[in-house]
């Protein structure tokens, strides 16, 4: 497309910025029109000596002054596109010997873009706006979206010799390079995961050359530090695993209906859904609870690296001492800190935030995974009499609590126990459920007697048992958490 990029260069050119005698028409201050005037003239002559990025710096200043002003935004589009086409068009020769700072070629047409954008927004009766987007998307090799752009002008003005050439031979190379990629590749073993046997999705080429599904390699890995394919030890981590992304276009561009297909299975494996929970199956956990985690087991490892890349949620629960299973319910928690540490293992700070009833639970790739149903408390009407004697009932606990925090304080000599007594955190009484668990949470429990609050569903009774439990612990030297 090169041929077609040189003629829209030829096509435009700067536009000089008019002198009007009479300047509060145009809304400004004459002194203030007079620098406006002053920068769009200096910004052309950079532009004619082809100091392009000179002349979008006078340009950006002018527009600092008068934003919006069509002819500025413009030039400083085509000042942009120009940059552009001439980084593409560099030999490798000066690439090598003569290597250039800032912001790459498609960068530059982006700001180009973005600027004709505008123009077409405040001008959208000229010819010259739809040129300049057509330009900056060809740069970008949206040659489709260039050629929407020039029949928009048409539309404007049906008669404009320039939009018609430029489309001509926009239409020209495009067919040429269309029928240059009519040979679509075979669907061979090369784009096939020696692991899963399935099309590669985010593909990782190994240093010895091999290449696997991302997700995959990241799991071969959690069992040892050795390629699949050759068993040569491979001294990478997961923060350094860069997708190949010529192999991934080339998947994607020849194989669109298959790679949709593997996104969509990679989605459902990240859980961002809400009703689908993957377990960490260790202990009873509550809403408002924090807790640290030490993840090492190769199965949650995976697990933790898929949460991470869907909604950072997952679901813990415990086994239930009287069947000896999984239990029935159990808490989703937020992973508010995941530190990944050199080994491959995880150190994670988690927050319990909502019940959950298991309706379903299978194994996948080593871990279980739920269907669950939330689980709220039976809730009481607003303004009722229930209500009311609820919140006075989650009041008079917040005064205890506060009043057992500060016993507790005195009593409590490490700062890492004392973490647990923050105030801060307290939900407000109007929260009554969310406030029970808060308040659970200051007493040391079993796990059984956890498990039988987070199944409960009655504010009233979870609060009642906890004063109970504080009051108890307060006689007893404040055994807390």
């Amino acid at each position: 497309m090169a041929s077609s990029g040189a003629a829209f260069s030829a096509a435009l050119a700067a536009e000089d910025f008019p002198w009007v005698e009479s300047q509060e028409e145009m809304g400004m201050a004459p002194d203030k029109y007079r620098e406006v005037f002053d920068l769009a003239q200096r910004g052309a002559r950079a532009f004619r000596d082809r100091r392009f990025d000179e002349a979008i710096s006078y340009y950006s200043k002018a527009l600092n002054l008068r934003p919006g002003d069509p002819i500025i935004l413009s030039n400083r589009s085509l000042a942009f596109s120009r940059i552009s086409q001439r980084l593409r068009e560099r030999s490798a020769a000066d690439s090598e010997y003569q290597p250039l700072n800032g912001l790459d070629p498609t960068t530059h047409a982006e700001l180009a873009l973005k600027d004709a954008e505008k123009i077409v927004s405040i001008n959208s009766n000229s010819p010259r706006p739809y040129l300049l987007k057509a330009y900056a998307l060809i740069l970008m090799e949206h040659y489709h979206e260039a050629r929407e752009a020039l029949l928009a002008g048409l539309q404007v003005d049906p008669l404009s010799h320039v939009l018609q050439t430029c489309l001509s031979d926009l239409d020209s190379n495009t067919n040429i390079a269309a029928g240059a990629r009519r040979a679509r590749l075979d669907r061979t073993d090369d784009f096939e995961c020696t692991l899963c046997f399935k099309l590669l999705y985010e593909p990782v080429t190994t240093p010895c050359g091999h290449s696997f599904c991302r997700s995959c390699l990241h799991q071969s890995m959690d069992h040892g530090n050795k390629c699949p394919m050759c068993r040569t030890v491979l001294f990478i981590g997961p923060r350094t695993y860069p997708i190949s992304v010529t192999l991934s276009n080339i998947i994607q561009r020849n194989f669109p209906e298959e790679y949709a297909e593997r996104r969509s299975e990679h989605e459902t494996m990240t859980y961002a859904g809400v009703d689908l929970m993957p377990l960490f199956v260790m202990d009873v956990v509550l809403p408002c609870q924090k807790m640290a985690l030490n993840i090492f087991e190769p199965r949650y490892r995976l697990m933790v690296r898929r949460i991470m890349e869907g909604n950072h949620r997952m679901g813990m629960v415990a086994i239930d001492s009287a069947t000896g299973t999984v239990a029935d319910c159990g808490c989703e928690v937020e992973i508010l800190e995941c530190e990944p540490l050199p080994d491959g293992r995880f150190y994670l700070e988690v927050e319990g935030s909502r019940r959950f009833r298991i309706l379903r639970s299978w194994d996948q790739d080593g871990y279980r995974v739920a269907e669950v149903e939330w689980l709220q408390d039976i809730p009481l009407p607003e303004g009722s009499q229930e209500r009311r004697e609820l919140i006075e009932l989650a009041n008079g606990a917040s005064e205890l609590a506060r009043a057992y925090i500060r016993r507790a304080r005195e009593t409590v000599r490490t700062a890492r126990r004392a973490r647990h007594l923050d105030l801060e955190s307290m939900p407000g009484p109007q929260d009554p459920e969310k406030f029970s668990f808060w308040l659970v949470n200051l007493i040391s429990l079993r796990p059984s007697d956890r498990l039988d609050l987070l199944r409960l569903r009655d504010t009233r009774e979870r609060i009642s048992s906890s004063i109970r439990l504080l009051s108890d612990a307060a006689e007893q030297g404040c055994r807390v958490q």
